[in-house]
């Protein structure tokens, strides 16, 4: 699902100003119509069902063409995209619920598991099966780091796995930095395909970290591939990991870049592999003109209705492996005259996994397996994080950390990634989904003030209408606390109450505060900040041993005022 906007961008085009462009019907079955017809075959194969030939679907879509300049007059040309984006390291199927997803236990009992790359390989193989010498396979970011056995290998597993699967190129993610910078330049050579960002650049000499962008010819026509990280980097992440490194939103080098590219020839079609946010790469198309496709990432949308910002599409593929993305765009005498886009549910019983990429990931697995299989406790209720106020993974996570330190206040940060526990047996390797990082835990004190300035900036981080000043979207987590907000407030003063254990919030006074994976030890006015040397993911562990059954379940932290 889209997540709800409280004033749409005017940036998007809707249903009173629709696309000048056309949607086309691709020439090969779309893949949600073969899920429904039958079972995919395997790598590389078209579904048993009907008996079809790949060869026979190549040549109805047009694939198998020798490499030429742009196509003879009035011949239309495909380029197929395919994209990941947000898989978070989840190399095995999960269940994930949506924000909003009503009914989801019921669907997860029915469905079973979605996603993990040996499944994600088999519906790739079989939409680059059907235009092989016109498809691309891209990586929009938040994939090296997320889960425990690429934490553990620092992301090696995961570029392994890509590698086998015959990326293009990828674009890294914010998560991508929860890793030492080092780490991610050593995955960079690792890579069989190019880890690009147009926008990290050397403090000390102002030199470009990572290529800005590859060119890829496609049937003779040119496609440049520029790669867009989180422009907040530097301020949202451990700051220690990417100390020496610049982001930015860098407007005006992408724009002169695109200049470059279309006026000396080397670029016919430009696409912009992004993390930058969906409603931001909605609002970069109506700054920065001449890009065709903005492939994004980092907010977990699913666009099966595109928006078309002037001449750009926006497209993102939601989170956590469960989608795979097919954008075809379609060319005429060198002009782009439409598109077709596909968000293809990857069904783990539906979709088998291809045998090559499964041994590759039960291999890395093997080190861990009884480690990370162990069953620690129980949980009543189901854990589920992606929710824009409060879910019930993060209340558990801070209210945990507020009875381990005996503090007044847990803070948590407002990530959108981890995989949904269902009720019933808990497992170390769902703790690690839960908080993936060697964090330690962090007690400090705040007084109210600072406390209440924390909030305020947090909600606007929720309810600012710019895309631009948003660093996430998702309310910061945390325990102890009942905050009531209205959002028709003006900035900084959108708070109406805030209470501490059931009181009033006291501004003068000092509080104890716990947080772990956070940057508030770092805001104005802080005090006393130390380092318990307590890995934050293995307290959890410990303490859900300790209390046997959990049953988190989302409560009055947080409303709107009334």
């Amino acid at each position: 699902m889209k997540r709800s906007v409280k004033k749409p961008s005017p940036l998007v085009t809707g249903r009173d100003n629709p696309p000048v462009l056309e949607r086309h019907p691709g020439t090969a079955p779309r893949a949600t119509e073969l899920l429904a017809a039958g079972r995919w075959a395997g790598p590389g194969l078209v579904p048993l069902r009907g008996l079809l030939v790949l060869a026979v679907l190549v040549a109805a879509a047009g694939s198998i063409v020798p490499p030429r300049a742009w196509a003879a007059e009035g011949e239309t040309v495909t380029i197929r995209i395919l994209w990941t984006n947000d898989t978070h390291g989840y190399l095995r199927p999960v269940f994930h619920r949506e924000e909003g997803e009503a009914g989801y236990l019921e669907k997860a009992r029915k469905e079973g598991r979605i996603g993990g790359f040996a499944h994600i390989a088999t519906v790739v193989n079989q939409l680059r099966g059907e235009m092989p010498a016109h498809t691309l396979f891209l990586d929009a970011g938040d994939t090296l780091h997320g889960t425990a056995v690429p934490l553990f290998d620092e992301g090696k597993p995961v570029i392994e796995v890509m590698n086998a699967m015959g990326y293009d190129a990828m674009v890294p993610g914010n998560t991508d930095f929860l890793y030492p910078k080092e780490v991610l330049l050593e995955r960079r050579e690792e890579a069989n395909f190019p880890i690009i960002a147009a926008n990290i650049y050397d403090l000390e000499w102002g030199d470009p970290v990572l290529d800005s962008h590859i060119v890829k010819e496609i049937q003779g026509i040119k496609v440049a591939i520029i790669g867009m990280t989180y422009q907040w980097n530097a301020k949202t992440g451990d700051r220690k990991l990417t100390e020496g490194w610049s982001f930015g939103l860098r407007e005006r080098e992408v724009r002169e870049l695109i200049e470059t590219l279309r006026e000396e020839g080397e670029a016919d079609v430009v696409i912009l592999l992004s993390h930058m946010g969906y409603r931001v790469d909605q609002k970069y198309a109506s700054r920065v003109k001449g890009i065709d496709a903005i492939v994004g990432a980092h907010t977990h949308d699913i666009t099966r209705d595109p928006p078309v910002v002037g001449e750009t599409i926006v497209v993102q593929a939601g989170s956590h492996g469960k989608y795979v993305g097919r954008l075809d765009l379609k060319f005429r005498d060198g002009k782009r005259v439409g598109f077709d886009n596909e968000i293809i549910r990857v069904v783990a019983k539906d979709v088998p996994a291809d045998p090559k990429i499964a041994a590759i990931i039960e291999k890395a697995y093997a080190p861990y397996k009884e480690k990370l299989e162990r069953v620690i406790g129980v949980t009543e209720t189901m854990l589920y994080r992606r929710a824009r106020w409060q879910s019930t993974m993060d209340n558990f996570i801070t209210d945990a950390y507020r009875d381990i330190m005996k503090a007044d206040v847990a803070f948590g940060p407002a990530w959108r990634f981890g995989a949904t526990i269902l009720p019933g047996d808990i497992r170390v390797e769902d703790v690690y989904n839960m908080v993936p990082t060697t964090g330690t835990i962090l007690t400090y004190t705040m007084s109210g003030q600072v406390i209440r300035n924390v909030l305020e900036s947090a909600i606007d981080n929720v309810l600012n209408e710019d895309p631009y000043l948003q660093l996430g979207g998702d309310m910061v987590r945390f325990a102890g606390m009942e905050v009531r907000y209205k959002e028709s407030n003006s900035i900084g003063k959108r708070i109406e109450a805030i209470k501490v254990g059931g009181r009033p919030l006291d501004l003068q006074k000092k509080y104890a505060i716990v947080s772990a994976n956070t940057q508030f030890q770092n805001a104005p006015g802080v005090e006393g900040v130390h380092d318990s040397r307590r890995i934050a993911v293995e307290e959890l562990i410990r303490y859900i041993e300790r209390q046997q059954t959990i049953a988190p379940r989302l409560d009055g932290r947080i409303q709107p005022a009334q």
